[in-house]
Parts: structure tokens; C-alpha cells; sequence
């Protein structure tokens, strides 16, 4: 219960100085003495909780190679589940 009280504790306190936050990151995003890689981190920051992280895609190439020795541990894979569940049936069956 006492647990519970703090952490609303602790976010009332953050809701209570977001404004300043964000008045001091315009301020350091607007001041020329700022450096430019701080800039762009801030902006960063401020962009993605605004507009959401950007989705990131990954380009995966592959040869036909290792394509065909997938598909072969995979069917490899498959026919031992069926040899399982036909051994299982037939178990089934004798009792």
C-alpha cells in the first residue's frame, strides 16, 4: 500500500515539471551555444515522442543455398512430428 503512494508520488512529480522540461529542451534546441550533435538528440527525443519512433526495416538477403538447407531441416522436422504422432495412434490403438 505504501508503495502505491510513492509511485503516484513520483509521477504526480514528473507530470508537474514536464512543462519545464519541455520549455528547457526548446531552450537548448533554440540556443546557439547549444552544440549541433545535442541539438539533434533533442530533437530526436522530442520528434519521437511526438510523432512515434520511426519503424526500422532490415533487409535480409540470403542464397538459394541456404533457402534449400532450410526447407530440409524444416521437412526434416515435419516428418519426425508425423512419425510421433503416428507412433501415438498406434499406442492409442493397442491399449
Amino acid at each position: 500500500m505504501k508503495t502505491n503512494s510513492r509511485v503516484e508520488e513520483i509521477n504526480r512529480w514528473f507530470l508537474e515539471i514536464c512543462p519545464q522540461a519541455i520549455t528547457s529542451m526548446r531552450d537548448l534546441i533554440t540556443d546557439p551555444s547549444t552544440p549541433v550533435a545535442s541539438k539533434v538528440q533533442l530533437i530526436g527525443m522530442v520528434l519521437d515522442r511526438a510523432l512515434g519512433k520511426a519503424e526500422t526495416s532490415i533487409k535480409v538477403t540470403t542464397s538459394q543455398e541456404s533457402i534449400d538447407e532450410a526447407e530440409a531441416q524444416l521437412m526434416a522436422m515435419v516428418h519426425e512430428f508425423q512419425i510421433e504422432d503416428e507412433l501415438k495412434e498406434a499406442a492409442g490403438e493397442e491399449s
